[in-house]
């Protein structure tokens, strides 16, 4: 039986800190390389087409400036999220106010919480996915996780492969967090994770734009007390709200 892949990437926008009310992740997913690579395809083309508007040199030296969300014109990123959008994007938001203020305190157990929450999401995204028919738990599955370089730090005490590898094809007993968490992925596992310069991946790329609206639609609900966050999920395939 052929291997199933399941890519992954992501990006943050907004910090885990007292000083912000929201930490989010955005997510694409991708069930095949040929539908990545369609997506990169289609993803360069539009960023070709308009990215001679956010260079101010004089002379091209084919060198362009990143595209992001935070220096990206409204037009353009409706335009750029509209084509994400026919993808399956994922969210995960946390709630810093929530937040318990000892987890805030510290650089440690702030690494500690965002490598929970990056599981919690892959996992239940996998979950859902297996539920919907899209994903068979019984299939050998090779998992391709990207995530922007500068989103995650090694905190000395947890490693975000090694611990959701184990969550995933063998269950675990998380003493931090309470209760016994059982596999879901029953064939054979291979998993790959990488810390990608956004600059050289359009996949990454992609999900700082989405991190980025993730983020404000967040914001909005908090100052609506939505606590249903209606808006964002109109707009993403499956979030997860934190704590």
């Amino acid at each position: 039986m052929k291997t199933q892949e399941i890519y992954i990437n992501m990006d943050d926008s907004g910090k885990l800190s007292s000083h912000e009310q929201v930490c989010v992740y955005g997510g694409i997913i991708f069930l095949s390389k040929k539908d990545k690579d369609k997506f990169i395809t289609q993803y360069r083309s539009i960023i070709k087409s308009i990215r001679c508007k956010y260079c101010h040199k004089s002379e091209c030296n084919h060198k362009c400036p990143e595209i992001k969300n935070t220096n990206v014109l409204p037009a353009d990123k409706r335009r750029l999220m509209n084509y994400i959008k026919k993808y399956c994007v994922i969210a995960l938001v946390i709630n810093n106010n929530l937040v318990y203020d000892h987890i805030l305190e510290s650089k440690g157990a702030k690494g500690r919480f965002i490598d929970y929450a990056i599981r919690r999401v892959i996992k239940e995204s996998i979950k859902n996915l297996i539920k919907n028919n899209e994903v068979n738990a019984y299939r050998n599955t090779k998992l391709i996780i990207n995530i922007d370089e500068q989103s995650t730090k090694n905190n000395g005490y947890y490693n975000l492969k090694d611990g959701l590898f184990e969550e995933l094809k063998h269950g675990i007993s998380n003493y931090n967090y309470g209760g016994i968490i059982t596999p879901i992925i029953y064939g054979e596992f291979t998993l790959s994770l990488f810390y990608q310069n956004s600059a050289n991946s359009y996949v990454v790329q992609a999900a700082d734009l989405l991190a980025g609206t993730i983020r404000h639609k967040s914001l909005q609900a908090l100052t609506n007390k939505d606590e249903t966050y209606e808006e964002l999920s109109k707009f993403v395939d499956f979030k997860i709200i934190l704590p």
